[in-house]
């Protein structure tokens, strides 16, 4: 397998790095202009609790994230029976970098949740209030994800969110 990053381009994969020992995933990132509701809308829209909430602005945060000024509130989401979160911050100053941008645009798209029955979903979602991107798609070609669902909706802060119901045995 050829990848092609930062004058790495033709030398093969694996000749470059070793293979981790990923143990699981953790989290996806969200950085938000209004934390109070967006945790509102993944609360009390989606059903995520709140697993903590905390303040940070020290000088190893900083260096981490490589921002020499950064301060930031955070809140870890969690969905019920799950360990997998969604990180919400909220920092003092921003970059307002925000622009509407479709599904094919290069960088992070979208986070999927996983349901029963998507089309009961859809519907829950729409009666509050919720826009989509279109009704929800069956997916019937090709046949490696055949029989699969899926729909997009946008969260307060135009994020994509994916909906999927899983075909049976998936």
């Amino acid at each position: 397998m050829l990848v092609e990053h930062r004058g790495l381009n033709r030398v093969p994969f694996k000749q470059r790095w070793a293979l981790l020992k990923i143990k699981k995933f953790r989290h996806v990132a969200i950085v938000v202009r209004d934390l109070d509701r967006m945790v509102s809308f993944y609360t009390q829209t989606l059903g995520f609790l709140v697993k903590r909430r905390f303040a940070i602005g020290n000088e190893d945060f900083r260096r981490g994230i490589g921002l020499p000024d950064a301060e930031a509130i955070v809140t870890h989401l969690i969905i019920p029976n799950s360990d997998v979160e969604i990180e919400l911050l909220q920092f003092k100053e921003t970059k307002n970098l925000l622009s509407s941008s479709p599904a094919n645009t290069q960088g992070y798209r979208h986070f999927a949740l996983v349901v029963d029955d998507l089309k009961e979903s859809w519907r829950e979602l729409k009666e509050k209030g919720i826009s989509f991107l279109s009704e929800p798609i069956a997916v019937k070609e090709p046949k490696e994800v055949a029989g699969f669902q899926f729909v997009y909706f946008l969260d307060p802060e135009g994020n994509i969110v994916e909906l999927n119901e899983l075909p049976k045995g998936a």
